[in-house]
């Protein structure tokens, strides 16, 4: 009688600890939003100077593009750079269409120096936003191919 004793007690022990385990649990978690500033431009751009009017300039070639950008930063701008000057004769210029609430610079010429085109940009996230070019010849200009990267930058205004 005393081992069935003994026996149940340890065996009630055993239930009461098994059945005192919790049914929830809780975890902390953390995250951290890093600043965010990415743009994408799609499209591809060819432009021909091939004409003008007797006594005048080339007439300017023009082309179209979209871009899309996305930043959680306050007060971002847009900046553009060529890869390389361009040539004797030849300009190039860029506009960009601004995201909500923020500012295009209009029709502004690229360069081996940067240069900014949209500012006051906060908090977006749009796409399909008009980016046209525009090359202007004058009869300076060297009959050849021209190619130059435009490398688009977003940062800190």
């Amino acid at each position: 009688m005393k081992n069935i004793f003994t026996f149940a007690l340890i065996a009630f022990a055993f239930v009461s600890t098994a059945t005192a385990q919790s049914n929830a649990a809780s975890q902390q978690v953390s995250i951290n939003v890093a600043e965010i500033a990415v743009i994408s431009v799609q499209g591809t751009i060819n432009m021909t100077i091939a004409s003008a009017t007797a006594g005048q300039a080339p007439d300017a070639a023009t082309a179209s593009a979209t871009y899309a950008v996305t930043t959680n930063g306050k007060n971002q701008k847009i900046s553009a750079k060529l890869d390389t000057a361009m040539p004797v004769g030849l300009s190039l210029f860029a506009t960009m269409a601004a995201p909500s609430k923020a500012s295009s610079n209009g029709k502004v010429m690229l360069s081996d120096k940067s240069a900014d085109l949209v500012t006051k940009i906060s908090n977006t996230n749009q796409s399909g936003l008009a980016l046209s070019y525009e090359a202007v010849a004058t009869v300076d200009a060297t009959p050849d191919n021209v190619s130059r990267t435009v490398t688009y930058t977003i940062t800190a205004n």
